[in-house]
Order: C-alpha cells, then structure tokens, then sequence
C-alpha cells in the first residue's frame, strides 16, 4: 500500500507542479522592418514614366518585404505548433504510464 500511496502522490504532486508553474513570458515577435514604405506620388506624377517605373519598383520591394516578414512568422508559428503538439503527446504518454502503474501497483496491493 505504501509504494501506491507514494506513486499517488508523486504523480499529483508532478501535477501540481505543472498547474502552479509561472506562466512563461510574453514572447516579444520582431516587427516588419520594410523600409521605405511606398507613397503614391499623384494622379500628375505618376503619368511621367520615370516616377511611376520608381513607384512601381518601391511598391513592388515593400510587398516583397511584407509577403517574406508574413512567410517568416508562418513558418516558426508551425513550428512552435509542432514543438507544442509532441510536448503534449509527450506529457500524455507519461501520464498514461504512470496511470498504468499506478493500477498495477493497486491489483498488485489489492492481491495480497
């Protein structure tokens, strides 16, 4: 009875544990650094070919900057999905076998 009273209380307290933990810190995501944003130059400007060619190419780099930013967080988002999802499963498949144990350890008392 003593060692299923004890795995109880490991496996509560493990559980304690995790429910008082301090919540993380808030993570800190890095801003867009897409310089220098677009301005439309005007109905007027825009009809000469050499000031809308310099539009079309600042505008052009800014969407660039901001589609590869997006592509960037996407990609470590999923990646933290990932890392977050095996933790869990990680943390189930203990907590089964120690449920497990625990069990057998009661048939086990249960026995004698």
């Amino acid at each position: 009875m003593n060692r299923f009273a004890l795995a109880l209380g490991l496996a509560l307290g493990a559980t304690t544990a995790l429910a008082q933990a301090p919540a993380a810190p808030a993570a800190t995501v890095p801003p867009a650094k897409c310089e220098p944003k677009p301005a439309y130059p005007g109905a007027k400007a825009i009809q000469h070919d050499m000031k809308r060619e310099q539009f079309q190419k600042e505008l052009k780099a800014y969407q660039d900057c901001v589609k590869n930013y997006v592509a960037e967080r996407k990609a470590y988002i999923e990646a933290s999905n990932a890392a977050i999802r095996t933790a869990v499963e990680e943390h189930n498949a203990v907590m089964t076998k120690i449920r497990e144990e625990q069990d057998a350890a009661r048939k086990e008392q249960e026995g004698k």
